[in-house]
């Protein structure tokens, strides 16, 4: 059982009770800063900073030291023109393929946490620097003369073990730093199982990966090596109280769905979870982007939705890709008004409340395909029965049976999109009477609103529209909000071509 003590630390007694015996409320104690022996100073998170300023300056020098080696290398070259191109490289295409080799190599620096091996970078820090020479060459067209290929060959030649060298140097540097007890991040572990303790053990005894454990969040306490501050349902609260930004979800007494909600919950803070994967034990590994531990694979999981970092470029492509479209579309926008208002009475664009980012609500724009009703009580039911009616229904107009299944009365969603309501690419926005009723019947759909709606979206191309299942439509929703990049919303507006052509799934 944990106890506080006159100074407020948190010290474990030996009286540990059984779950049945576990009080019903267990009190939020911080975790203690320092847990280890050997971390005999605070973690120093501006210390990570500059390492890391220190290992971009380090490549930069690297790269830099390259031209220089070439034109003493020109000097013991028997092929005299070449060793001319090396004497006469211009300083200002040296200093500009330094600047765009080491843009190049930001992809290859940290897998989060983790400061690769420089064995496992070779390939990307090859890869890296072979496209490096091609860019400056595209960017120096205009300005350059011609530059003997075997100049950039030998480029990367030379660059290759020079930036592995530094990146050696900084490998070692980084662990004697984390070893003395710098550059660590407070991690608690949710799951006080056999695995979640296994866990700890591993994080602690390595410290390259830049993690010390300081907690465990269970709904029973076992002996523990650290401190358990409290229950699966509290985790946002103790992020919030104790400050601590990484989080490793482990197996513990709260079920996979239960999880699931809290670690969204948490989505607003800026916390670093990572789960170990079922069935590591039969070779399931971290990816790409994380790591291992004695044995253990660990993935980082990535922000969702408008809390990724690049999340700014999503408002910047839907400005841009919006009003590109219509501008090009502007003819048949005019075209399908002039229709509507020409072969029905009525107004041009059909309005209805729709549902957007955080449950605020928006009129959404289409052009009308419905015979319009002048009494507004049955407008507005017409219009809440709207989504349930077939191409074949009577109410439809002849052009807006051509409107609706051609996709062409959605164009005027592209103002939706330029005003702020929607998204190019996000969850189909739902009446807020669906919403309410969906949001109680279907896990999951309340949190389809983390993003703003899209006119398309992840469900639709995979075809799932009208009467396909709403289940799959949530899953599909909720994966492209956690999995969310630029290139995703880019993919799927790529893949609507087809889908608008009539091609589903």
């Amino acid at each position: 059982m944990l106890r506080v003590t006159s100074n407020g630390a948190a010290e474990e007694a030996l009286d540990v009770p059984t779950p049945e015996t576990q009080p019903p409320d267990l009190k939020l104690i911080p975790p203690p800063r320092a847990s280890r022996a050997y971390r005999v100073l605070p973690p120093k998170r501006d210390v990570g900073r500059w390492l890391s300023i220190l290992g971009v300056a380090l490549d930069a020098l690297m790269i830099a030291l390259v031209p220089g080696i070439l034109v003493v290398w020109s000097a013991f070259d028997k092929n005299q023109s070449l060793g001319d191109s090396y004497r006469d490289l211009d300083r200002r295409l040296a200093v500009l393929y330094v600047i765009v080799a080491v843009v190049m190599l930001q992809g290859t620096r940290r897998r989060g946490r983790l400061t690769p091996r420089p064995s496992d970078l070779l390939g990307q820090v090859a890869i890296a620097l072979a496209i490096a020479p091609m860019v400056t060459a595209v960017l120096t067209w205009w300005w350059m003369p011609v530059v003997d290929k075997r100049l950039w060959v030998n480029l990367m030649l030379v660059s290759v073990p020079l930036v592995l060298t530094g990146r050696l140097v900084m490998f070692k540097l980084v662990q004697a730093v984390r070893h003395r007890g710098y550059d660590l991040e407070d991690t608690l572990i949710v799951g006080a199982g056999s695995v979640g303790r296994d866990i700890a053990a591993a994080i602690e005894q390595n410290p390259d990966c830049g993690l010390v454990p300081v907690g465990f969040i269970d709904r029973f306490e076992e002996r523990l090596s650290h401190p358990l501050v409290g229950r699966p349902e509290d985790l946002l609260a103790i992020l919030e109280e104790t400050d601590v930004r990484h989080v490793i979800l482990g197996f513990g007494g709260a079920t996979e769905s239960e999880m699931v909600s809290y670690v969204r919950e948490c989505a607003p803070l800026p916390v670093q979870f990572y789960s170990v994967p079922r069935f590591f034990e039969l070779g399931v590994s971290a990816g790409q982007r994380g790591f291992e531990v004695d044995g253990f694979a660990v993935s980082p999981l990535g922000r969702p939705g408008r809390y990724h970092r690049l999340w700014w470029l999503k408002r910047t492509f839907d400005v841009s890709v919006s009003a590109l479209l219509l501008l090009l579309t502007s003819p048949l926008f005019v075209l399908c008004a002039l229709l509507v208002k020409l072969t029905s009475k009525g107004p041009v664009f059909f309005r209805q409340e729709r549902v957007s980012i955080d449950h605020v609500p928006f009129d959404i724009l289409k052009f009308r395909t419905m015979t319009w009703v002048a009494d507004p009580t049955r407008q507005a039911e017409l219009a809440h029965h709207s989504l349930k009616i077939d191409l074949d229904d009577s109410r439809i107009t002849p052009v807006g049976r051509i409107l609706r299944s051609s996709h062409l009365d959605e164009i005027p969603q592209l103002v939706n999109v330029l005003r702020g309501d929607m998204s190019i690419v996000g969850p189909r926005p739902e009446m807020p009477y669906f919403v309410d009723q969906l949001s109680r019947e279907i896990n999951g759909y309340a949190n389809r609103h983390r993003v703003p709606a899209g006119i398309t979206g992840l469900a639709q191309v995979n075809g799932f529209w009208g009467n396909s299942s709403l289940e799959a439509r949530v899953r599909l929703d909720n994966r492209y909000i956690e999995n969310w990049t630029p290139w995703t919303d880019l993919l799927i507006v790529l893949r609507t071509i087809p889908t608008v052509l009539g091609k589903r799934r």
